[in-house]
């Protein structure tokens, strides 16, 4: 039986929303001061995010978003995260929505690059167990099916090898204590 596919733009009300990065926390803090460089300049509002260094393996940073953004940012931070020159940023973003207890059956959202594309301006994503591509300019969101990609699929590198990065690392984020707090504005 096919399941229905989930309205877009996505409801993300009470999910708690990560973009990760393998890269060190000062690079993913520096590229996220400067995102608000590349975005609209009207209708902005504060927006806060928690970082901090994965404590299982210290390669990974993750941004805890306050609240879930605009999906365009959702995904345009988390591409925004590789870096614009060689020594700036990671090369395997990963964007993580874990949803609240009351929404559990709707599942984890998952997005990556598609790293196949050659602009580079695409993420894939799954969620509610349909597939998607995403085409940030023009915030174009193709369906690609239901159960395409199986959850692993989102933490592999641009060669498809395994990243390393666990999901179950974010179960519990109580034992992190060195989150740093940064706010930056983007728009509503």
């Amino acid at each position: 039986m096919v399941s229905k596919q989930p309205n877009f733009p996505f409801d993300m009300t009470g999910y708690t929303c990560f973009s990760i990065i393998n890269c060190p926390v000062e690079q993913a803090i520096r590229l996220l001061k400067e995102y608000p460089d590349l975005c609209v300049a009207e209708d902005r509002v504060p927006f806060s995010f928690q970082i901090a260094v994965l404590p299982e393996d210290t390669r990974w940073t993750l941004l805890r978003w306050s609240r879930p953004g605009r999906f365009y940012d959702l995904m345009n931070l988390t591409m925004w995260l590789m870096g614009y020159r060689a020594g700036l940023g990671g090369e395997n973003p990963i964007f993580v929505a874990l949803p609240p207890i009351e929404r559990t059956m709707e599942g984890v959202f998952l997005a990556r690059p598609d790293y196949d594309n050659q602009f580079g301006d695409s993420m894939l994503g799954f969620w509610q167990n349909w597939s998607f591509d995403y085409t940030i300019p023009g915030e174009n969101l193709r369906w690609i099916g239901e159960n395409v990609f199986p959850q692993e699929y989102f933490f592999n590198s641009r060669g498809y090898s395994s990243t390393g990065f666990q999901l179950e690392w974010l179960s519990d984020l109580e034992r992190i204590s060195s989150w740093v707090e940064c706010s930056i504005p983007m728009e509503k």
